[in-house]
């Protein structure tokens, strides 16, 4: 996902959480301006309403020494948070692989092969929807399609 750009509805991304004070994955649930948009995060399941970063700051400059250093180490920790988890969860020996297929069953704590996304880990697992983490983010995918 680009910088100016919002996250397509029902997908989840990484942003703070005021509630959970930290990082933690929201799931879109509807665009409401074309740089705003109804977010949930999907531990505490408070709702907000998530806005695009500004590139620059309100004088109009880019941001420059101690404010981009800042930045730069925001967007560098929720990325290694991020393939921390996914390391952690791919780590699981024991868990089971399976290719994916949306006519198939899935289950959570399943290792899940994509022809696209590559590896990833089933964290959720509901009636007709996973929760998957791959390597650069988690996606909701569809799944038990007969």
């Amino acid at each position: 996902m680009s910088m100016n750009t919002l996250p397509p509805v029902a997908k989840s991304f990484f942003a703070f959480c005021k509630k959970c004070d930290a990082d933690r994955y929201h799931v879109v649930l509807a665009h409401t301006s074309s740089t705003s948009a109804k977010i949930k995060c999907e531990i505490c399941g408070s709702q907000k309403t998530y806005s695009l970063p500004k590139a620059q700051t309100r004088t109009g400059k880019p941001l420059t020494g101690a404010a981009a250093k800042k930045r730069e180490q925001t967007l560098n920790s929720r990325k290694s948070s991020h393939r921390n988890e996914y390391e952690m969860l791919m780590s699981n020996e024991g868990a089971p692989t399976a290719s994916y297929n949306m006519k198939s069953k899935f289950e959570k704590n399943t290792k899940l092969q994509h022809p696209k996304f590559g590896m990833g880990f089933i964290k959720d697992a509901m009636s007709d929807k996973i929760e998957v983490v791959f390597e650069d983010e988690v996606r909701t995918l569809i799944h038990n399609r007969t």
